[in-house]
């Protein structure tokens, strides 16, 4: 299932698009994704280009943009220390990376992948010791910014039960922009 705005576009195996297009046809997007069908829904943000500015970093942390060979490196040298996993045979590998460090330390990391020939998804990691001092909106901000200097559309999203990263891609410029569920149960005895 996807919404953007207000219709919902639902796909489903021949087999059963009888029985999905009986239980939702004619209900609001809400119903639909509220429905006891549906696990899974997760929020996914654009950034909100008429008001998108840059955020400064919080005090004592240095930013640093790392390119694809750099991030291999980098995962190659710190990746079992700090829990990174990189794949160079993945098909959509990082491209880019903000990393923050502080007095040397790494403390956390934001990274774009290349999900298409337009679009760059962004995800966020901070390490425990650095949690809640105001990093990741910046670093995601920082990276938002490159994605569009070079052309392309960044978004990032949230489980919908993660309100600290979704607070996270509203502090750093993005608003949302589309819903998608990526689970569904059916009930057999219906």
């Amino acid at each position: 299932m996807v919404t953007m705005g207000h219709s919902t576009i639902i796909n489903a195996s021949h087999d059963i698009m009888l029985g999905v297009r009986k239980e939702f046809e004619g209900k609001t997007r809400d119903e639909v994704f509220n429905s006891p069908l549906v696990y899974g829904v997760m929020p996914y943000f654009l950034p909100d280009i008429g008001k998108l500015n840059h955020i400064d970093k919080p005090a004592g942390f240095d930013l640093i943009m790392l390119e694809k060979d750099e991030i291999k490196n980098l995962y190659s040298t710190y990746g079992a220390q700090y829990g990174f996993g990189y794949d160079e045979n993945s098909p959509n590998p990082e491209i880019l990376m903000i990393m923050a460090k502080y007095q040397g330390e790494i403390a956390g990391a934001a990274r774009a992948k290349a999900d298409s020939k337009t679009m760059w998804s962004i995800d966020v990691d901070v390490f425990d010791h650095y949690k809640g001092k105001g990093l990741a909106a910046p670093m995601v901000n920082m990276l938002a910014f490159e994605i569009l200097s070079r052309g392309y559309i960044p978004y990032y999203f949230a489980g919908t039960s993660n309100v600290l990263s979704i607070h996270v891609a509203v502090r750093a410029g993005f608003i949302p922009a589309w819903v998608h569920c990526y689970k569904t149960r059916l009930d057999s005895r219906k």
